[in-house]
């Protein structure tokens, strides 16, 4: 056991990787031959899960402790509340009316009425989805790798990761998944992690607003008609989304800088 633990200390962003893959992908899998199923949404508990595992085995309680207590970090400026829970929304909705103005109807299959629904979403989406993601990829992964690399290589490298790692969801049949351009998928994962980086770089390593910004933007993109629900649909409104959160993620790159994406030099290093 001892031998594991250092085996574990010395490559646990490899071990974090290897299990956050091996346990979304052994729950999703089965879903590609047998489709839909609402045990599907455990798959996204992978990353949170390995974390998890992997600090406790490594540094236990202490270990623990500090990763779950950064979604208590909440004495930020309002403005990333702000960021966190509507920029997205923004996008999306610049994208939209870029598509209509170059003449594309905008087709909206969601019920006006029923939108009081949404907070419900959002809270469904944060508490079954985003949480068996954030304490992994940012809170678990994000700060190991800032210690050997500048914040915008450690997103590249995240993004890249995290994009791959719902390769699975591409092959069910019946997921939205599976009517988006892989590589697009992939693109637009790259640039949230920047986005993602950014957020928490300059919010001391708070996960409650990761957690907000990843909750909202999945939250927003299933309510607005942005997303091609079967064959056919169009994918433009999509690209242009994908293009505003580029040109976001440059920017705050350009603004920044890519060593830390901070107005200061140092790295966010715990953990």
């Amino acid at each position: 056991m001892k031998k594991c633990k250092e085996i574990l200390k010395v490559n646990e962003v490899v071990a974090f990787l290897v299990g956050t893959y091996v346990i979304s992908w052994l729950i999703w899998m089965p879903f590609v031959i047998f489709t839909q199923g609402w045990l599907k949404g455990l798959g996204s508990f992978g990353p949170t899960i390995s974390a998890l595992l992997i600090t406790g085995i490594t540094k236990g309680r202490s270990g623990l402790k500090e990763l779950l207590t950064k979604v208590l970090i909440w004495k930020v400026s309002l403005f990333w509340y702000v960021f966190s829970l509507f920029s997205t929304l923004g996008a999306i909705l610049l994208s939209l009316g870029i598509y209509r103005l170059t003449g594309g109807e905008v087709v909206n299959t969601n019920d006006p009425g029923q939108w009081y629904l949404i907070p419900v979403i959002f809270l469904y989406v944060l508490f079954f989805s985003v949480t068996g993601e954030e304490f992994g990829w940012r809170g678990f992964l994000l700060p190991r790798l800032q210690k050997q690399y500048s914040a915008l290589s450690s997103s590249l490298i995240i993004g890249l990761f995290w994009g791959f790692w719902h390769l699975p969801l591409f092959l069910i049949q019946g997921d939205f998944h599976a009517h988006i351009p892989f590589l697009l998928f992939i693109l637009q994962d790259v640039a949230l992690a920047v986005i993602l980086t950014w957020i928490y770089n300059n919010t001391r390593g708070s996960l409650l607003l990761v957690h907000l910004f990843h909750a909202a933007s999945n939250a927003t993109v299933g309510l607005l008609p942005i997303l091609p629900m079967k064959a056919g649909d169009s994918l433009i409104p999509l690209y242009i989304t994908v293009a505003v959160l580029v040109l976001v993620a440059l920017a705050i790159v350009i603004i920044y800088g890519p060593k830390t994406l901070t107005r200061t030099r140092t790295k966010i290093t715990s953990s």
